[in-house]
């Protein structure tokens, strides 16, 4: 696999689902945040579905626990469903926020 294959615009990546192992539906992408500094994609806040719904807020979580599955054409996360509706949630201005802290919030919940 070439490094051509392994680009993705940001632009596919907003709006990209998010599963489980299992293959159970997370959420969607509705944020990347890219390390400015590194350049390295960082964290990507995901707007829950159905039942993980938290009326408007986002759950941040690490890029590194995102991997690909060309087969589904989504992005599996490396935890449980429960796990994810336990993870942090927020809305879209503390995520905004550079004092809000969240980001180490994130990181302490998923070490």
């Amino acid at each position: 696999m070439s490094v051509d294959d392994r680009l993705v615009k940001s632009a596919a990546l907003i709006g990209a689902t998010v599963t489980d192992a299992g293959g159970h539906r997370l959420g969607v992408i509705r944020e990347v945040f890219i390390d400015r500094d590194a350049g390295i994609g960082r964290y990507v806040a995901i707007e829950p579905s159905g039942l993980f719904a938290a009326g408007g807020k986002y759950r941040p979580l690490p890029w590194r626990l995102l991997t690909w599955d060309d087969r589904h054409e989504a992005y599996v996360a490396d935890l449980s469903k429960d796990r994810f509706r336990d993870a942090p949630a927020y809305d879209r201005d503390q995520l905004n926020s550079a004092n809000y802290g969240w980001a180490g919030q994130v990181e302490r919940f998923f070490e």
